[in-house]
């Protein structure tokens, strides 16, 4: 699909959005196959729009939509986040990058890249520290060619859903 980026249309979301976060959010899941059991569904459904309300009506969590013929085709999200003050980020004002999926057919436009651009001005404004995010492998070249680099120390994690 080309897409006239004359009429493309960038806005922020709003609580009204919070549907289509969340199809858009399960729609990234589920093309990454995050998790084979799709029988709780419904439950995540549900997790989402309380996330969406909460963090959107508390402003830890913008994001920026783009609109093309009516259609939102593609999303981003900013969730604000802080840990304790260190050298080289003094505020401990972090933001995470998530919720970026863009529809299949509209891919190769540059839309995810514009969408980035608008987050990370958003962080700029909110004078946050650090941008983190984790990257698909068709991403990863799009942030890394907007400043994105690969941690110094690797992350790793505990899924206490796992833990005895």
């Amino acid at each position: 699909m080309i897409i006239d980026k004359n009429t493309l249309v960038f806005r922020k979301a709003t609580t009204e959005d919070i549907p289509d976060l969340i199809k858009f959010k399960i729609l990234l899941l589920d093309e990454l196959n995050e998790d084979d059991n799709q029988k709780d569904v419904e439950k995540l459904k549900t997790e989402l729009e309380k996330f969406f309300k909460e963090y959107i009506e508390s402003e830890n969590f913008v994001s920026w939509l783009a609109e093309y013929e009516g259609e939102i085709i593609a999303t981003s999200g900013l969730i604000l986040w802080r840990v304790p003050p260190r050298y080289d980020c003094l505020h401990g004002r972090y933001g995470y990058i998530s919720n970026m999926y863009t529809i299949p057919k509209a891919r190769r436009n540059g839309i995810s890249t514009e969408l980035i651009k608008k987050l990370i001005e958003e962080a700029k404004k909110m004078n946050l520290d650090i941008l983190n995010l984790h990257a698909t492998k068709d991403g990863i070249n799009t942030y890394r060619k907007l400043g994105f680099k690969d941690p110094i120390d690797p992350e790793i994690e505990l899924n206490l859903n796992d833990y005895p």
